[in-house]
């Protein structure tokens, strides 16, 4: 089986951020990248599954740097090839690189990506990938098993913990779900050693077609109101302007307060505990 897993550079969200000049930013002298969970998980699952099933890797990167880092990862984790994709229109989705690259030069079984990125985490690329290659896609996959034929079983993670099992024909672009499969550590020898080996570059050729989708615009989410309770129609202006201000929270009082002499005192609390059922005559075990 071929396998094909595109990966993406981000910023790494463990390092502190800061904020210069109204802009955050990581708090280190140069950006500080690293593949994101769900790439991760994508390049664990397809050498999983070539150990399954047989066959290569190529893992594919659009980028400059930050692609031959990532791909270099890729490498050390035991990838047959390695294509970084340059010179793409910026105004192109990154989806159009990589599907050339796939396209092109991998001629892949399977296209296996993260659901989403770590930065922008819009879940785009994989359909737009799809669509580019003309290619089953399933979104959300949480478990990968292989079946007879040219096909595989997969397990969708859906809302509220359900579970969705579907059959998909190959070729197909599989999103996957962070941790599916566990990344295995990487030794300083093979980070070395993967230094030393080819890249293949490739450089993206505008094919002329309009882009799939099209970024209007990037907000923050609103927030959401919080719903209060209507102040009763029979209540004083006060009472109502009280409403107002609390949002109708009514304060209890928690306890009450005693003052005067010790025993005084003492008493008002065996009074207190008496009436509430919290004090009465010791049952047994008594030594009178």
């Amino acid at each position: 089986m071929n396998i094909a897993v595109c990966l993406k550079q981000v910023l790494d969200a463990s390092v502190p951020l800061r904020v210069v000049n109204g802009a955050v930013q990581q708090d280190a002298p140069r950006p500080i990248m690293r593949l994101g969970a769900a790439d991760r998980t994508a390049l664990a699952e397809a050498l999983a599954l070539r150990a399954r099933c047989g066959g290569q890797v190529t893992a594919v990167s659009a980028g400059a740097a930050d692609a031959v880092d990532a791909l270099r990862y890729a490498l050390a984790r035991g990838v047959d090839r390695a294509v970084q994709m340059t010179g793409a229109d910026p105004l192109d989705p990154v989806a159009s690189a990589l599907a050339a690259a796939v396209a092109l030069v991998v001629g892949p079984d399977l296209v296996l990506c993260g659901n989403a990125s770590g930065d922008g985490a819009s879940g785009r690329f994989a359909a737009e990938l799809a669509a580019r290659l003309a290619t089953p896609l399933v979104t959300r996959v949480a478990a990968i098993t292989p079946a007879h034929g040219r096909h595989l079983w997969l397990e969708r993670r859906l809302e509220r913990g359900e579970r969705e099992r579907v059959r998909c024909p190959l070729p197909a672009v599989l999103a996957v779900e962070p941790a599916l499969a566990e990344a295995g550590y990487v030794s300083l020898r093979a980070l070395r050693a993967a230094a030393l080996l080819p890249i293949e570059v490739q450089v993206a050729v505008p094919s002329g077609a309009e882009p799939l989708c099209e970024l209007i615009a990037l907000e923050p989410a609103r927030p959401r109101p919080k719903r209060i309770s209507a102040p009763a129609a029979g209540l004083s202006a006060m009472d109502r302007l009280t409403h107002a201000i609390t949002g109708g929270m009514q304060h209890k009082r928690s306890g009450e307060f005693v003052e005067g002499a010790p025993a005084q005192v003492a008493a008002e609390i065996v009074r207190f505990l008496e009436e509430r059922g919290f004090s009465g005559e010791r049952r047994g075990g008594g030594n009178g």
